[in-house]
């Protein structure tokens, strides 16, 4: 059987189907009560009532009475409860109960701040809510304006340092609170009558979900963990420059990760400790606990569950929820698309329940979370974070059934009697953040709200119409047979070229229209446009000028005007951490989401030293792939190798937690202090010159260090270059001005970054590679600026001679439809469920290819002389 159809076979992929998001071209728009449009293409139409929520609801609560909901908001823009109370004709009255601002006259006697995941109810009155980074549980009254009155209880003493709160369990009728500290491996038990301490117990690698047995007997826990990651002998924090290691240790897997290797810094030679093995009983495991006996808990056994790193899985089986009944545990794999049933007594694992869409069975991205049980029915509920549904599972038979519409990443649901509750963390989307006049500043770096769907269980002759919905919502549904491929067959190099945070409107807002048609912009947004404006003279300066009308971006719409561009072009991603793992091929799971969530919010931090393991994976904003978020089918990078396509990679995937990117890091902008590892296939095909994310690093040392590279390495002795470039360009992400090193004005690194893109393109379409090239140019997320469409909405440009001169595309499209397009060019199957079924944008090649070169254009030498741009060096 030749390779491609084994392929195609092992996959369960029907090629002759033709999968599409069902968009069209019409714009993202969120549409509480109706059906919205994400980024993307694919669409909303969630079953039941919707009501809004803070940011990003991540844990969901019913209390004993089923009269009050309640959901922990940890998003972005501020914490909160969201409290749901019924009222007449099954309807609920919505209130939301806020921390005091910091400051106020209120928060001197409150000092309640942030809310993570866990949120349980003692009472119908009282919740107890992790607060997550403080390492405390505070309980609450939420019938009481701002939660007034609390009582705190603090994981932080003894042994114990730099706890971090998250899920939450409580046995009401011992009044026993259990606490997951995802910082420091463990269990907390305590007394919810006089708030003491009774017992600490290690549960594993970075517990995520808890659940209690119905009997209060066990508690179990699942841990989505794979290393107890450790500082570097050697290294010190105060002295990162000197002596951390420019680049991660290892990649993973190899030798050297497991067992150590020794490594260089600025100054001498490091042991750098092993992991140890992905195997560990510890890792990607339920662990069992005994707590008969509160005071003195103790673990049973570790389960494993899903599937183990092997040929089957590059990754770990991430089990994210949880659910514990007489004789049954139920556990969701978030990597692998599945629920593991494990028999409460015996404690093995009974059975494996897939969870796969027809037509795209080899495919994963369902990513499974919060798990509840409909006991009148025996149904299992399981919240489908990556396709924004409700799976339904028959417990009797282990099956699935069906798939209810929900909201956008639902990742807990909550069951009382025949009512379900599913908290949607990002709602029905964020929409635009400003009007064709002016910014709404007020909402400009906002993640949007969330969103909680109520509905009553449905009878099971409904679920045949809810699935298809459901499907059809996802683009699963095929619409035709697939039409011959139509990419130019002498397309053989790909390069993609990733910039940093600016929205369309930003940069193309002032094209309206192109030779190939109308294109939706707003001129006065523009503000690095062709008649843009840089405002804010820094570096000690007094604010005595501005610029106004200047070109701040003339390469970019050089290129606008000669090649092709898409106004309705969106990254998948709010925040850098997201979109870097989009741009790996890698859907953010679960405990991604709420950490970036937490972390973008002030609410969860790496620090170092600590005692507390888990603080040494907590990111931050730090967007790089971690070993503990790889998929069942790897990354983008273990897709190519396997296809066996050549890459090489300059910048991307070396932000992992704890880097330090300061000034003087050069080459690579980056110092580690801890045995983090990224992708193995990355690894090994990684820039060791050419900086990542530094700011305090020039665009034209980038440029340099590429240029010398390919030449030395490809040009000069006459090698063929690699079929897939990845290069990451971030300076347009801005900084404070720095005039002593060429940077006058914060938009003199949109400057920058423009000239260099320019220069790369010029070096491009003068190299022997040109004539079988095409370039895709665009930004990892628009969270540094606005839109009048969308906060995902940034720019996308298609260069190379086989791409249509003064075209501007419609389609909706994202992320995963850019890899669709780039995978077909590449001739290889879909890596996920998300690029299988996006749409492509092969509307934007011609076969009637044009080689005519590119030259640079200069800058406005008021806002940035290229010779004058030096990198930061340390002070002091």
């Amino acid at each position: 059987m030749p390779r491609s159809l084994l392929i195609l076979v092992l996959t369960g992929l029907v090629w002759g189907a033709d999968y599409q998001a069902p968009a069209g071209e019409r714009p993202a728009a969120p549409r509480p009560g109706a059906v919205s449009i994400l980024p993307g293409g694919r669409q909303l139409d969630p079953h039941g009532r919707q009501y809004a929520t803070g940011a990003g609801p991540l844990g969901v609560a019913v209390s004993p009475k089923g009269r009050r909901i309640v959901t922990a908001d940890s998003g972005t823009d501020g914490f909160s409860l969201t409290v749901l109370e019924r009222g007449g004709h099954g309807r609920f009255r919505v209130r939301h109960v806020r921390p005091p601002a910091p400051g106020s006259k209120e928060a001197k006697n409150n000092d309640w701040l942030t809310v993570h995941r866990g949120v349980v109810f003692a009472d119908d009155h009282n919740v107890f809510v992790g607060e997550g980074n403080s390492g405390r549980v505070r309980r609450i009254d939420i019938t009481k304006k701002r939660g007034a009155g609390a009582k705190v209880y603090v994981l932080n003493h003894g042994d114990f340092r730099d706890s971090f709160t998250s899920a939450l369990a409580y046995d009401r009728a011992r009044r026993l609170l259990y606490v997951l500290d995802e910082a420091n491996f463990r269990v907390v038990v305590i007394d919810g009558k006089n708030g003491r301490e009774l017992a600490s117990v290690e549960a594993g690698r970075l517990p995520f979900a808890m659940a209690l047995s119905p009997d209060g007997r066990r508690l179990y826990v699942t841990n989505v963990g794979m290393f107890r990651y450790k500082q570097i002998p050697g290294t010190q924090p105060e002295q990162a420059l000197e002596t951390g290691i420019r680049f991660p240790a290892f990649g993973f897997p190899s030798p050297a990760a497991r067992d150590g290797a020794r490594r260089a810094t600025g100054v001498e030679l490091l042991e750098v400790p092993g992991l140890g093995t992905p195997g560990n009983e510890r890792a990607n495991s339920l662990c069992v606990i005994d707590v008969e006996d509160a005071r003195r808990p103790k673990v049973l056994r570790f389960i494993r569950t899903g599937k183990p790193i092997g040929p089957e899985s590059h990754g770990g089986s991430s089990p994210a929820g949880v659910l514990a009944t007489s004789d049954r545990v139920y556990v969701s794999n978030a990597h692998n698309d599945s629920v593991s049933v494990i028999d409460a007594r015996s404690l093995k694992v009974v059975s494996e329940i897939p969870i796969r869409i027809p037509g795209l069975a080899g495919l994963r991205g369902i990513l499974p979370s919060g798990l509840a049980l409909h006991e009148a029915t025996g149904w299992l509920l399981v919240a489908e974070a990556g396709i924004n549904a409700v799976g339904v599972i028959d417990t009797k038979t282990d099956r699935v059934i069906g798939h209810i519409p929900a909201v956008w990443y639902p990742t807990s649901l909550v069951v009382y009697r025949d009512d379900v509750f599913v908290a949607g963390a990002l709602g029905h989307g964020t929409g635009p953040n400003a009007n064709r006049m002016i910014a709404n500043r007020s909402r400009a770096n906002r993640t949007g709200r969330g969103a909680i769907t109520v509905f009553p269980i449905p009878a099971a002759r409904d679920l045949k119409q809810l699935t298809r919905r459901a499907l059809e919502t996802n683009g699963f549904v095929p619409r035709k047979r697939a039409r011959p491929a139509n990419y130019p067959p002498e397309v053989k190099y790909v390069v993609l070229i990733v910039k940093e945070s600016r929205t369309f409107d930003e940069i193309f807002g002032d094209i309206l229209k192109t030779r190939g048609g109308d294109v939706n912009g707003a001129p006065m947004l523009a503000r690095f446009g062709t008649t843009g404006s840089a405002g804010d003279a820094g570096g000690g300066f007094q604010r005595r000028f501005s610029l106004r009308a200047v070109n701040v971006t003339p390469n970019h719409h050089a290129m606008a005007g000669r090649w092709s561009i898409s106004d309705n072009f969106y990254s998948d991603a709010v925040t850098s951490v997201e979109a870097h793992h989009w741009l790996a091929g890698v859907p953010p799971n679960p405990w991604t989401i709420s950490s970036v969530l937490a972390a973008y919010g002030g609410n969860m931090d790496f620090r170092l030293p600590t005692s507390a393991p888990g603080r040494l994976l907590f990111a931050g904003s730090a967007g790089s792939v971690h070993p503990e978020e790889i998929p069942e089918r790897g990354t983008l990078w273990d897709h190519l190798v396997r296809n066996g396509i050549s890459f090489r990679n300059f910048g991307e995937g070396f932000e992992l937690a704890g880097v330090r990117q300061d000034e003087g890091y050069e080459p690579t902008g980056a110092r580690f202090l801890t045995n983090v590892a990224m992708p193995e296939t990355l690894y090994r095909n990684t820039s060791r010159n050419y900086p990542g994310y530094n700011t305090n690093i020039p665009d034209q040392y980038r440029v340099d260090r590429f240029i010398e590279e390919v030449h030395e390495t490809y040009r000069r002795p006459g090698k063929d270059l690699p079929r897939f470039l990845f290069i990451q360009l971030p300076n347009d992400d801005m900084a404070l001005a720095r005039p002593a090193n060429g940077y006058p004005f914060t938009a003199s690194y949109v400057a920058d970054n423009d000239y260099a893109l320019g220069r790369l393109v010029e070096y491009l379409s003068n190299s022997p590679w040109w004539k079988n090239m095409v370039v895709f140019v665009t930004e990892d997320e628009g969270q540094g600026g606005v839109d009048h469409v969308d906060t995902h909405r940034v720019p996308l440009i298609a260069i190379g001679p086989n791409i249509r001169r003064h075209y501007v595309s419609h389609r909706n499209v994202s992320f995963p439809g850019l890899f669709k397009t780039i995978f077909g060019i590449l001739g290889i199957e879909p890596l996920n469920l998300f690029d299988a079924a996006a749409t492509d944008l092969r509307d934007l090649f011609t076969t009637k290819p044009d080689f005519t070169p590119y030259g640079v254009l200069a800058p406005n030498k008021e806002l940035f002389v290229p010779a004058n741009a030096k990198p930061a060096q340390p002070t002091g």
